[in-house]
């Protein structure tokens, strides 16, 4: 559905908002069977549920639609490998072209029978005997693999050891370890060993679902470049992992605060307080970029209105997200009218400050979520309305992005 969208408030962005629950905790509670909390779900989270209900039922030769969930397709591959059972893993058209050699490979070396189709789904897993003990170093620093490993040596009730060289998010480690799994975390030398011995059980517990970081971020953006914003975005996940991107923000001088920080499950929980900032650029370290690689594609906008040369390096893990990012950064750039460079692992972009405004634009989403939700808050920056291709995709993490832009002041209207 394609849509025209404008934002013509004179008092800014005001108010207080909470956002859909957080997909990977989601995700992963839904895999493991557990109770959570009400709240608006995202249809990666839906997808997922739906395929641990098919799994719940004992069937075999199980046909399972991930949908558009990269996440929920890598981590239930790990569990199913490790239940040995057969089944098939599918999605829709993005997701069947998303790279999944990097979690068959390591499944493989750890006994599953998994097969793929040229690198890519649909995946399928025949019944398996996973080692009794696996190690490995995990080469791509990415949570979903590490927690597609270890879920299948849940499930399979063995030992693992994984090694990770650069931090990954630990949504999978906190909340086996809120379930009593025997699990351990050591930090040494710049590495970290997780240890599970999954031969004792885990105790079912309910989990509490906090806002998703990734979603908050969106809404955190657009108060930044809205003059006389002032918001608050309620019961977010604040896990250290997941929020380096408030670390650049403020490192751009962003005015953000974290206020009534408790916690559930392990997970951290807050509500983010973000005022209106005349932003400055950044130099990105690359080993920042694991910790905020969904943001990124929302930094390059506000990169746009932040005074200097914000330098992006070692991100070419956005050329296999739902679209190819960086690409979709580029097109999106083009519509803004700022000096930019998008290479093969990153992007440069020239800032014109917090007072620049562009005229119009046609941005193509490329079906990405993400990409439709950061067009659509360049609204805040155009003189004219701006037209988006394609939003349909938004449901997958937010399917009341649009509704809750219009309660900021926004007009969008079917274009």
């Amino acid at each position: 559905m394609p849509v025209k969208v404008s934002f013509k408030s004179n008092h800014g962005i005001q108010g207080s908002y909470e956002v859909p629950l957080d997909k990977s905790i989601a995700q992963r509670s839904a895999i493991l069977g557990l109770s959570t909390n009400p709240g608006v779900e995202g249809e990666d989270i839906v997808s997922t549920k739906k395929a641990a209900k098919q799994i719940l039922s004992g069937a075999d030769n199980l046909c399972l639609d991930m949908g558009n969930s990269g996440t929920g397709m890598r981590l239930m591959a790990g569990f199913i490998a490790g239940l040995g059972i057969d089944a098939e893993l599918v999605g829709d058209e993005s997701l069947s072209n998303r790279p999944m050699e990097r979690i068959a490979k390591p499944l493989r070396e750890m006994g599953a029978e998994i097969y793929l189709k040229e690198g890519k789904p649909p995946i399928k897993i025949a019944k398996s005997d996973i080692a009794d003990e696996f190690i490995y170093d995990l080469e791509i620093p990415s949570a979903q693999i590490k927690s597609c490993l270890l879920l299948a040596a849940l499930s399979a009730g063995t030992k693992i050891k994984i090694i990770e060289k650069e931090t990954t998010r630990n949504h999978t480690e906190l909340l086996l370890q809120h379930l009593d799994a025997d699990l351990a975390v050591k930090k040494s030398n710049g590495e970290t060993e997780i240890t599970l011995d999954a031969t004792k059980p885990i105790t079912a517990k309910d989990v509490f679902v906090p806002g998703d970081f990734s979603s908050a971020a969106f809404l955190i953006g657009a108060a930044l470049i809205s003059k006389d914003a002032d918001i608050c975005i309620e019961n977010v996940g604040i896990n250290p992992t997941r929020i380096g991107f408030l670390e650049v923000l403020k490192e751009m001088n962003a005015n953000i605060k974290i206020e009534n920080v408790r916690e559930a499950n392990n997970e951290q929980i807050g509500d983010i307080h973000v005022k209106y900032s005349p932003l400055k650029s950044v130099i990105l370290a690359k080993d920042i970029i694991p910790n905020i690689i969904d943001e990124l594609p929302l930094l390059s906008v506000l990169a746009c209105f932040a005074e200097g040369e914000t330098k992006v390096s070692g991100a070419k893990e956005l050329r296999v997200k739902e679209s190819d990012r960086l690409s979709a950064i580029e097109l999106m750039l083009k519509n803004i009218g700022v000096e930019f460079d998008v290479f093969e692992d990153g992007f440069n972009i020239i800032g014109k400050g917090a007072n620049y405004q562009f005229s119009s634009g046609n941005f193509v989403s490329l079906g990405d979520h993400r990409i439709a939700m950061c067009s659509a808050l360049c609204a805040l920056k155009a003189t004219e309305n701006i037209f988006i291709d394609n939003v349909q995709s938004v449901t997958t993490s937010f399917p009341n992005f649009f509704e809750i832009l219009e309660q900021m002041g926004f007009t969008i209207e079917e274009a």
